[in-house]
């Protein structure tokens, strides 16, 4: 688990939505596995989160998990998926969400994990043709919590994101 997935679950935490959806916390691939395998909900998502030089070994964590557990949506964010979306989507996840991801996730909730129309993502549709839907929606700096209060996930104190040199990440 990252800080990053902590903002989201804040996000997620105030966001008001009809879609009915629970929150598992699984820290390796045997957890993830079985929390798939124990998913109640149609469509599960598994959010991934991180950086390019734990791309290759996490790609072979997720060949691992889809063929244990198949069915579920992959989504990978952070900064490998930003930079690479791709190379990220060919490495095996299913969704890769580019730039920062509260209201990317927030709409994909909405949307029961349909990813069709969401900003902020890079996949590919049900012909395999890749599917970009530009910059995701960016909310002011304090916009949520850092923290989500429900699940005790403490973050450090955040006074920036991304590169202060206007990087493209």
């Amino acid at each position: 688990m990252t800080y990053g997935h902590h903002v989201l679950l804040a996000a997620l935490e105030e966001h008001d939505t009809s879609t009915a959806y629970e929150v598992v916390f699984a820290e390796t691939a045997a957890a993830t596995i079985e929390a798939i395998r124990a998913a109640r909900a149609a469509k599960v998502l598994v959010l991934w989160s991180f950086y390019s030089p734990d791309a290759e070994a996490l790609a072979e964590e997720l060949a691992t998990i889809k063929a244990a557990a198949p069915g579920a949506v992959h989504v990978a964010g952070g900064v490998h998926a930003t930079a690479e979306p791709v190379r990220t989507l060919d490495a095996g996840w299913d969704i890769a969400a580019v730039g920062e991801g509260e209201s990317t996730l927030l709409s994909l909730v909405d949307s029961a994990g349909d990813p069709t129309g969401i900003q902020g993502l890079v996949h590919r549709d049900d012909t395999g043709t890749l599917q970009r839907t530009g910059k995701a929606h960016r909310e002011p700096l304090g916009r949520y919590r850092a923290f989500p209060l429900t699940y005790k996930r403490m973050n450090p104190i955040e006074i920036t994101r991304g590169c202060v040199y206007a990087c493209a990440y």
